[in-house]
């Protein structure tokens, strides 16, 4: 029985993983149209020019680039809609797993919205960022989503010990505030997308050590999980929020070279995975 049940399930399970997976690769495509100044490689959207769905020769690399995103952003929306036709037919799924699929479809197809938007007014740094925190929530949910479904017999239970349960509850706003402020220092500072781009005008030495604040905050509650769970979900997560550090430290430090940027970011979405499946862990047993 136990064999079939797997079995059952193992499609949705899977499909989860792939759109988990898909998701924070578009989060890499993404950073990278930025910071090769391919924000605007198509002027226009949802055509990539006046006259062309796809791009054009006249269009350049940052076309390329630019389009390739675009198409990577329809393949990660067939991806979640394959998801949720595996959920929907999934005969034991959890009861929260076909809303949540349902809403991570939505924010996908919300995501293409936010993307075109900023595209239709020049990377306007306050939809960029929203751009990015949305992909950060969908990331979030779909960890929970590949939880639910890999564990369907797991309950919520709240931890017995206090530092656990004071932890799983500050951990999510710790992490809130570093990508808010992520976005604040990348607002302000270099690699906009295009040369001509829009900035917050913020001192982004100043937003950057408040960001460097609230990391410190995220990686301490880590620790404290760590030192007392001391499983592998916990060491994981402090693990990459320390590498994640690190890399932002060094980036600022060398003035702010392409790769590691993009390591900075791709880092920031291993980062939301790992503290969410912690703190999934701490919640479901």
């Amino acid at each position: 029985m136990n064999a079939v049940r797997l079995t059952v399930r193992q499609p949705a399970h899977a499909a989860a993983v792939a759109a988990l997976v898909a998701n924070v690769l578009i989060v890499l495509t993404g950073a990278l149209v930025r910071l090769t100044g391919s924000g605007l490689g198509c002027p226009t959207w949802p055509t990539c020019t006046d006259d062309s769905f796809v791009t054009t020769p006249e269009m350049g690399v940052h076309g390329v680039v630019e389009f390739g995103n675009r198409v990577l952003g329809v393949v990660v929306g067939l991806i979640t809609l394959a998801l949720l036709v595996a959920v929907a037919r999934h005969r034991r799924r959890p009861p929260k797993a076909l809303p949540l699929a349902v809403g991570v479809l939505v924010g996908v197809g919300l995501q293409g919205l936010i993307g075109g938007l900023s595209v239709r007014h020049t990377l306007a740094p306050g939809i960029v960022a929203v751009h990015f925190l949305v992909s950060m929530a969908l990331v979030a949910a779909l960890v929970v989503l590949v939880d639910l479904l890999g564990r369907p017999d797991a309950v919520r239970r709240a931890p017995a010990d206090a530092r656990l349960r004071i932890g799983a509850a500050a951990m999510p706003v710790a992490l809130a505030a570093v990508l808010v402020l992520g976005t604040l220092v990348t607002g302000s500072g270099p690699h906009a997308g295009d040369e001509d781009a829009l900035r917050f005008g913020l001192d982004p030495a100043a937003v950057a050590s408040l960001h460097a604040s609230a990391v410190v905050v995220l990686v301490g509650l880590q620790l404290g999980a760590a030192i007392v769970l001391r499983t592998p979900a916990a060491f994981a997560a402090l693990a990459l929020s320390l590498a994640q550090g690190v890399i932002g430290a060094v980036q600022e430090a060398s003035a702010l070279p392409v790769p590691l940027v993009a390591a900075h970011v791709v880092t920031a979405a291993l980062v939301v995975a790992a503290t969410t499946h912690l703190v999934v862990r701490t919640l479901r047993v």
